[in-house]
């Protein structure tokens, strides 16, 4: 088996099997039925690698899409050169919002990817068919655990659809939820572990990024005794770990290593003349030499000022005006009307060393800062550990559980040290329920920061704490903000239209 990053550009199979039409912007020129292409069962390889095809950052608009439904919205980001941005910062986005569509069929199609394998595997009893399903089923609760917290209620595709089937009604969130939990057990029961991968396995899902999935699920929906323990069951098995240097996470040869329970694989875009990797393409340094980035999105002041004095992921994870990139041939200018907007921060982590400069690599492919081989990871097992701190503390039987777990993020944060040794990040001790949730939260925050995981969580944390995110958005100015109305985004107005009254609009959104 060869790594999933290094095939996706090989499946010809693709352009048939994908639902949307830009993958590898070829147009099929015809339609190969289910039981014809998987009568060589050696074929549901290809499929499957489509299906991990999700996590690759080669379309362009995925960032578009991306930040707007999981960070615009919260406070970890402002706008920088991409006003379209403007309207999910400021609660002022509409129904017909070209970001929100491309979102729901862009996910649509990647759950129709997963539906083409499970449709094909079940019922099978082939060690390769159920390898198969497993892994689609688990992308099929990744996609849909993704929508209905975006959208809530959303149509439930459990199959691929006849064509009388294209439109359905709504089914309510706890009926997703309890796909999502289905196909997830599926997945942990019939997935590899991850050490029988192997290395050639890289980028594969494995049954403890099922289980660490399922914690994540199990702590939205406050089941925190599921949480801990699906979390728990990812932390003693110990086929994951924490990586010894936070900084290194983020680095261009590191996508694999111990701690990324579900990496994320580059892929270059040809874009305006230009090969680039999409998701360095949204970030990068408002500077005059527009070699450094668009810098569609740049880090906030308040995210700035969240990170506790003297914490090394501060300098891990923000660039500042000021800054100089190791090995950069000229001085990095900030813009000026940058400077004057209080926009001076740039996501250190998609900024690497123009040159070697004895990291582990060779710098930016071709001096090219479009051309850099970073990812996002989706999973990360520091996420697993505040999971666990944060239903330990919540269920309240063990509290002293929740400040191990803790400390085991702020012991790595700190280079691996102790606080006496190191000087910052005092050790967290109380056991008062309130004041240690407040702190794992900004732990959370601070330990995933720019990851896609900050919206998500600030809608959670008001049903947890009712009136902590809309007093937060109010002490942040954002005075039009109503929990209510968008804590859910309104499904896509064209695709209610065209539903001709199946499809019912977000109640808060008529």
């Amino acid at each position: 088996m060869i790594r999933i990053k290094n095939i996706f550009w090989a499946l010809s199979v693709a352009c048939i099997l994908n639902s949307c039409e830009d993958f590898l912007n070829v147009a099929p020129e015809g339609q190969l039925t289910d039981d014809i292409y998987f009568s060589d069962e050696s074929k549901i390889e290809d499929a499957v690698a489509q299906v991990y095809s999700s996590l690759n950052w080669r379309y362009y608009r995925l960032g578009g899409m991306f930040y707007a439904t999981h960070e615009m919205c919260a406070d970890d980001y402002v706008v920088g050169s991409f006003a379209d941005f403007a309207a999910f910062r400021d609660f002022e986005y509409l129904a017909n919002n070209v970001y929100i569509e491309r979102y729901w069929d862009q996910w649509y199609g990647y759950i129709n990817d997963c539906n083409l394998v499970i449709d094909y595997t079940k019922g099978k009893d082939t060690e390769r068919c159920i390898l198969a399903e497993a892994q689609a089923k688990f992308f099929r609760a990744y996609h849909y655990f993704d929508m209905v917290r975006v959208f809530g209620e959303i149509p439930l595709h459990d199959h691929v659809p006849a064509q009388d089937e294209a439109n359905i009604p709504k089914s309510s969130e706890d009926e997703i939820y309890k796909l999502i939990i289905d196909d997830l057990n599926f997945a942990k029961e019939h997935l590899k572990k991850h050490e029988e991968w192997g290395t050639d396995g890289n980028g594969r899902v494995s049954q403890e990024t099922a289980k660490g999935l399922l914690a994540l699920v199990y702590l939205t929906r406050r089941d925190y005794k599921n949480a801990l323990e699906y979390a728990e069951d990812v932390i003693l098995n110990g086929d994951f770990s924490l990586h010894s240097d936070y900084r290194e996470l983020y680095a261009p040869w590191n996508n694999y290593s111990c701690e990324n329970m579900l990496p994320g694989h580059f892929s270059y875009q040809y874009i305006g003349g230009r090969e680039r990797n999409p998701y360095v393409e949204y970030q990068g340094i408002p500077a005059d030499d527009s070699k450094l980035g668009s810098f569609c999105i740049l880090p906030s002041n308040e995210i700035v000022n969240a990170y506790e004095q003297g914490d090394p992921r501060k300098t891990a994870s923000i660039f500042e005006n000021g800054d100089n990139i190791p090995g950069y041939p000229g001085v990095i200018e900030w813009k000026e009307d940058y400077i004057e907007s209080g926009k001076v921060y740039a996501n250190k982590k998609v900024i690497w060393d123009y040159d070697a400069n004895g990291w582990n690599y060779s710098g930016w492919p071709s001096g090219d800062f479009f051309k850099q081989e970073l990812n996002l990871p989706f999973m990360r097992y520091a996420e697993i550990l505040l999971i666990a701190a944060e239903a330990a503390n919540e269920i309240g039987e063990d509290v002293g559980k929740a400040l191990d777990y803790l400390e085991q993020v702020r012991y790595r944060a700190r280079g691996n040290k102790t606080y006496e040794e190191s000087g910052v990040l005092p050790k967290i001790l109380t056991t008062d329920k309130i004041e240690l949730r407040h702190l794992i939260w900004n732990e959370r925050r601070i330990e995933l920061a720019f990851e896609g995981h900050r919206w998500f969580d600030l809608v959670r944390y008001e049903k947890v704490e009712p009136g902590y995110t809309t007093t937060l958005m109010r002490a942040l100015g954002r005075t039009n903000f109503d929990y209510d109305k968008y804590s859910r985004f309104p499904l896509p107005e064209n695709r209610v239209i065209s539903s001709e009254g199946i499809l019912i609009q977000n109640e808060n959104w008529r």
